[in-house]
Parts: structure tokens; sequence; C-alpha cells
């Protein structure tokens, strides 16, 4: 029967990929805005500007879907 009080490698290493998943949560929500922000300056193609941002969007959710906060 396992112990709950030893520490296990493998949940810490978890907690820490944990950390550094959470830490990128700022910059890939500051570069998905970045992004749509240019997709929805694109003038002469509104076409190929709403199809970006729609797969912007999809990005996004795709994210939050894996635990990002995005």
């Amino acid at each position: 029967m396992a112990t709950t009080d030893s520490s296990d490698a493998y949940l810490d290493g978890l907690e820490e990929t944990r950390q550094e998943f959470t830490a990128n949560d700022f910059r890939i929500t500051r570069a998905l805005e970045s992004l749509l922000i240019t997709a929805k300056s694109i003038k002469h193609d509104e076409v190929a500007a709403a199809d970006i941002a729609a797969r912007l969007q999809t990005l996004r959710h795709l994210l939050k879907q894996v635990g990002h906060n995005v």
C-alpha cells in the first residue's frame, strides 16, 4: 500500500510542469490578442481577416480545453 507522506517525483514534476504551463498563459493571451488585432486590421480581404479571426478563436478554445487560462 502506498503512503501519501513521502514525496512522489512524478507528482512533484507534474506540479512543476503545471507552474510552467500556467506561467505561459499571459504570454499566450498577449500573442493571441495581438494576432486578433492584426487580423481585424486587414482591410482589403475581409474574408481572410474573418477566417484568421475565427481560427484564433478556435485556438483559444482549444487552449482552454487543455487547461490554459487564455
